[in-house]
């Protein structure tokens, strides 16, 4: 049986402009342009950690949270996505690749 793959690839600044904006749709920030000194980390599972100002306590996403916000940019950019393809998530030194694996 054969199998589709499709990756897609973000810069930092998409990123950061897609957590943004899921950090202002889920009301954990006011304005999406304070998402700065975005640092991930691969230490017992993806995360991503921002301080949303310099005297605020730094914010810290999970791996499905940051594939929420990546999945919203998506819909938001207009980039199909599947429903039924097997998602993940791959961090880079200067980009994050959406993998997304469908059977036929």
């Amino acid at each position: 049986m054969a199998t589709e793959t499709r990756t897609i690839t973000f810069s930092n600044a998409e990123i950061k402009e897609a957590i943004g904006h899921y950090c202002v749709k889920t009301g954990r920030i006011t304005n999406h342009a304070s998402v700065t000194g975005l640092t991930f980390s691969n230490d017992s599972g993806l995360s991503a950690t921002f301080q949303p100002t310099p005297s605020s306590p730094a914010v810290t996403f999970k791996e499905n949270e940051i594939a929420a916000a990546v999945l919203l940019h998506c819909k938001n950019r207009g980039i199909p996505i599947a429903r039924r393809s097997t998602k993940s998530l791959q961090v880079a030194k200067d980009s994050v690749m959406l993998t997304l694996t469908m059977p036929s």
